[in-house]
Parts: C-alpha cells; structure tokens; sequence
C-alpha cells in the first residue's frame, strides 16, 4: 500500500509538474491546450475510494488554479472527473469486473475498456472546463471545437504516455 501511495504520489508531482511548466504554455492557435494533469485521476488504481477520488480531484484543481490563476475553474472541473471516475470505471467494466489490484491502464483494462473510460472522462472534463470559461453558451461553436479538438490531443498524449508506461512495466 504504500509503494502505491508513494507511486502515486510522484505521478502527481511529475504531473503537475509538467502540466504547469509545460502544457500550460503550449496553445496552439488559441485553441488547443493539452490538459494532460487528468492522468492523476485517470491512473489511479481501481480499488480506490470515491471519497478519496473526490479529494484528490478537489486537491489537485486548487493547485492548478493556484498557478493558473483560474479562480476555482480546474477546481470545479477536476473535483467532477474525481466524481464521475468511479461510476464510468462501473459503466465500461467486463462482465466478471476488474481484476484485484489493477489499475486504471490500457494494461489492466485494455485499450478498447481504457479508451471508452478515458474518453468518456476527458470530454465530460473538457466540456464542463470550457463552458465554465466561457460562462455559458454564448460562443457555443468555439467551446464546442475546443472540447473535441483538446479531447482528440489530450486522449492522444496519454495514449502515448500510456504505451511508454506499458514497455517498462
């Protein structure tokens, strides 16, 4: 438990780390911005508390907003992926459910569960962070465009890392 504990730990550090000092500073086209801090939650192991999903979600929104100076956007946003997690994890699980000790990974799950459960959980994300930006529906086409086309590159960098993750496991 605490060789999880510490694992996850460091992926959030590594994470935030490289979500504020570099993600944040890529937007294309003043519409692409990879958001690529949801792997905290994404990979945590499945076994894992709804509460303690929920404040990690609530946690990690505070920080990024901190750096972002967002005023509790990615705090209202990350605090719903933590809530949705366990109940998309129940939707896209096998028939026999999820093995002991797996983790949310194209490893444990495989790639069609994963990316059903990521998906699911980056658009839901991006669509609530965006309509929270731009304070309702009044440029509904650009927060459209900008929830698929930043779910399509965030989906695409966690897929990456993910493949990465899988050859040193």
């Amino acid at each position: 438990m605490t060789t999880a504990i510490l694992q996850n730990s460091i992926r959030w550090v590594l994470l935030m780390a490289v979500q504020v000092l570099v993600f944040n500073n890529i937007y294309l086209g003043g519409v692409f911005n990879p958001y690529i801090y949801v792997l905290i939650i994404l990979s945590l192991p499945i076994e894992i508390s709804a509460l303690a999903t929920l404040l990690i979600g609530f946690f990690t929104g505070i920080v990024l907003d901190v750096f972002t100076h967002t005023y509790g956007m990615h705090t209202m946003a990350f605090t719903l992926f933590g809530f949705l997690r366990p109940l998309v994890l129940r939707g896209v699980a096998p028939r026999d459910g999820y093995s002991f000790g797996a983790s949310a990974n194209v490893r444990d799950m495989g790639l069609g569960l994963y990316s059903a459960y990521a998906l699911i959980l980056i658009f839901t994300h991006h669509l609530f962070l965006f309509v929270l930006e731009g304070f309702g529906f009044q440029s509904a086409w650009l927060i459209i465009e900008r929830v698929i086309l930043n779910t399509i590159l965030t989906f695409s960098i966690i897929m990456v890392v993910q493949s990465f993750s899988r050859k040193s496991d």
